[in-house]
C-alpha cells in the first residue's frame, strides 16, 4: 500500500540551509533514479514520521513533483529521534 505525502522543491542546499529547514518542521529530501536528474526535496516532518511509524516504504510523491518512489535511505541524528535526510528512489515502472 502507498502512501501520499507532499513534497516542494527546495532551491537552496547545503548544511545552513537543511538546518533552518529542520528548524521550520521540514526534512530536507533528495529524488533520483531511472537515469533523470537529481531533485531536491522538502518535506513535512510530521506526515513523514506518520510514514515510518506505519513502516510504509512505497510513497506517492504529490506536489511540485508527482512519481511513485521507494524509500532509500532514512538519515537519524545521534539518538534516533529526528529524521535528518531522507533518499528516495524512482520507482520503475
Amino acid at each position: 500500500m502507498a502512501e501520499t505525502l507532499k513534497a516542494t522543491k527546495r532551491e537552496k542546499t547545503g548544511k545552513i540551509a537543511n538546518r533552518n529547514l529542520r528548524r521550520d518542521g521540514k526534512i530536507p529530501a533528495v529524488l533520483y533514479g531511472e537515469g533523470k536528474d537529481v531533485v531536491h526535496l522538502e518535506l513535512c516532518a510530521e506526515q513523514f514520521d506518520a510514514i515510518v511509524r506505519h513502516g510504509v516504504k512505497d510513497i506517492t510523491l504529490e506536489g511540485d513533483v508527482s512519481e511513485s518512489v521507494v524509500m532509500r535511505e532514512v538519515q537519524w541524528d545521534t539518538f534516533g529521534t529526528e529524521v535528518l535526510h531522507v533518499d528516495f528512489y524512482r520507482a520503475g515502472k
